[in-house]
């Protein structure tokens, strides 16, 4: 019984660091401009920036007016594959705008979230 609880346990030790970096294998959001709850003047380019590279045709966002009217936006995948940018196709008008954004990584793992802001 003892033998068998002291494999149990060193297989367990073996297997922690496969399991932490599993479970690291998400796309998170480290920046974002405009930034989170920030109040500017209409931006020339929303950016998103993750901590790790994305699958470029299947991450991107959206831009929405407070009103659920999207803006016309095309993201698309830069800075070595961990950003997601998009300019808008022209300037947003003051008003309260939600960025909802959904990344994959090269593994297939989704995450998504939304960024909020505000033109002044």
């Amino acid at each position: 019984m003892k033998i068998l609880s002291r494999l149990i346990f060193s297989a367990a030790l073996v297997a922690a660091p496969f399991v932490t970096s599993e479970a690291s294998a998400h796309a998170k959001l480290v920046k974002a401009t405009p930034a989170d709850g920030s109040t500017a003047a209409s931006p020339q380019m929303i950016m998103l920036t993750f901590n790790e590279k994305l699958a470029g045709k299947l991450s991107g966002f959206e831009v929405v007016k407070a009103d659920g009217t999207k803006v016309d936006v095309m993201a698309s995948v830069a800075g070595g594959g961990t950003m997601l940018h998009a300019m808008p196709s022209k300037p947003l008008a003051p008003g309260a705008y939600k960025v909802n954004w959904h990344a994959v990584t090269d593994d297939g793992h989704r995450t998504e979230g939304t960024v909020s802001f505000t033109v002044k």
